[in-house]
């Protein structure tokens, strides 16, 4: 990923306008000057195998009358390629040419690069040549990653199946497989090493058996002839001795094939916890929305400004890990417990002259995320804010993570104002207080890109006789039914809940275990 950013940087910022590649310029003969032309501009590889490896040129001709210097040329992109001159600076002399092949072996299944060529020439010092080619390897993925299973009887256990699946163009072979994580056991139905031919797939059986009323993590590390070589999935679950147990939704508006999403985060002290936890979370979230196939982009609003903290991200922006958490961890203005306010400056700012510019897209879906532990604090009622945010994104909707309504909790103020503003949008109204955020955001991506849903999968295993079920705080007798095979809860056509509907299902756990 950080590759492929670095290329579509370079693209975007090493080609001036007035290079004109591959192209003969108009100047006028005998100025003393050289000329350089590349050609071509643009190397297509045809797919090779893994260790196989190809060969093209590109010639570089000075059209001047005075010698044309090549500084160097150099490499930026995935390393599939490589540049081979005879001359680490040759000169080419007026009416010559140099022929440069590249070499290309593929390290991935899409590899692509380019060429800056340095060179004296006034018109186009840096003319760019640009490469790309793909290769038959192997790609393995491992679902599902994360995989939760939610809360199970002390007492009781759990088996889900993970899946290994090769998604690439040439055999993957699994050489080991292991499981690091207390209370978790993995069997391999399989002897290792392992062969799965693209397009199919191999199964294990991991099994929780808690024996505390704790959360237990675990990884399962792969080691594959892939070019990452060790993949790692992570599980997780809990043992408990009570089995009343609640599991929330929130119907999204989509779908949406793009998605423009605000942070805010309060930048008080009594958040630095918090913040800790939507950093953790983040790269889990982005794959998230990757994997639903939506464009997205991020805006970090924390300053009284509305001015976004490093930018707008993208999946191409560099280490956007790192980036993301820079700018939650950035520094705040004078006012920095107003969410209203500093997100609907940041959607005035995405006007053409704004820091924001171009942020807003029409047909996007715009989700403002807004953190906070205590009140809002603008001044601003939260039906002139919804008006105010409406007006420049017309699809927003706010999601809360606050403080429990009415009353807060011990770590948290009460999300007045974001309550209100939350409801009236149809957004997700999610306590700050509780210990796991993992959930919530699986839930904004969903809502994000999501069109209606009918159906809602359960993390837990529930007693099917025990099952309720709350759409908007109004109990439903009818309308749905639960799917064991799926576990889930499905809604007949007529009762599917509209736009930012809130489900609660409420359910005993099944098994009766620890007795």
């Amino acid at each position: 990923m950080r590759l492929v950013s670095l290329f579509v940087l370079v693209c975007l910022t090493g080609c001036p306008n007035d290079q004109g590649l591959g192209q003969v310029k108009d100047t006028d003969a005998g100025d003393g000057l050289p000329e350089i032309l590349v050609e071509p501009d643009h190397l297509y590889f045809d797919t090779l195998d893994m260790g196989d490896e190809a060969t093209q040129s590109f010639t570089v001709t000075n059209l001047g009358d005075a010698d044309l210097v090549v500084s160097s040329m150099t490499y930026f992109g995935t390393p599939a390629f490589a540049v081979q001159t005879a001359e680490s600076a040759p000169t080419v002399a007026p009416g010559e040419s140099i022929q440069v092949d590249v070499r290309f072996s593929p390290v991935g299944p899409e590899d692509r690069g380019e060429i800056h060529i340095l060179n004296n020439d006034p018109g186009s010092p840096e003319p760019l040549v640009y490469v790309e080619g793909t290769g038959r390897v192997p790609e393995l993925v491992i679902s599902p990653d994360p995989l939760d299973f939610g809360n199970v009887l002390i007492g009781c256990s759990r088996s889900e199946p993970l899946r290994f699946t090769n998604v690439g163009e040439a055999p993957l072979i699994l050489s080991s497989v292991a499981q690091v994580g207390d209370a978790f056991e993995l069997e391999l139905p399989f002897t290792l090493p392992a062969t799965i031919e693209p397009g199919d797939y191999l199964e294990a059986e991991l099994t929780l058996i808690p024996s505390e009323d704790t959360l237990y993590q675990s990884d399962v590390f792969v080691s594959a002839n892939t070019t990452v070589g060790t993949h790692t999935s992570s599980q997780s679950g809990a043992g408990t001795l009570d089995g009343n147990t609640r599991e929330e939704f929130w119907q999204g508006d989509g779908p949406w094939e793009m998605a423009d999403i605000i942070f805010y985060v309060d930048q008080s002290c009594s958040m630095n916890n918090d913040k800790a936890i939507i950093t953790a979370n983040f790269e889990s979230f982005a794959a998230r929305l990757e994997s639903l196939d939506v464009d997205w982009q991020v805006g970090v609003a924390i300053r009284d400004n509305g001015c976004f903290a490093r930018g707008i991200l993208t999946p191409d922006t560099p280490s956007i890990i790192e980036t993301f958490t820079d700018a939650v961890d950035g520094w705040g203005g004078d006012s920095t417990e107003a969410g209203f306010a500093i997100t609907r400056s940041a959607l005035y700012e995405t006007g053409a002259s704004g820091c924001n510019a171009g942020f807003v897209r029409e047909g996007s879906k715009t989700t403002i995320i807004l953190v906070s532990d205590e009140v809002e604090q603008s001044g601003i009622s939260p039906a002139s804010y919804v008006d105010d945010i409406r007006a420049v994104a017309p699809t927003a909707t706010v999601t809360s993570i606050v403080g429990d309504y009415p009353n807060g909790c011990a770590t948290a103020d009460p999300g007045i104002g974001y309550y209100d503003a939350t409801v009236a949008t149809g957004g997700a109204f999610l306590s700050i207080c509780a210990s796991d955020w993992s959930p919530y955001f699986e839930t904004i991506a969903t809502m994000t890109a999501s069109g209606l849903l009918d159906s809602f999968a359960l993390t837990s295993v529930p007693d099917p006789a025990t099952i309720s079920v709350m759409v908007d705080d109004v109990p439903q007798a009818l309308g749905w039914s639960y799917d064991a095979s799926a576990n889930a809860i499905v809604f007949e056509d007529a009762y599917v809940p509209e736009p930012g509907g809130h489900i609660v299902v409420d359910f005993m756990l099944a098994g009766d275990c620890a007795s």
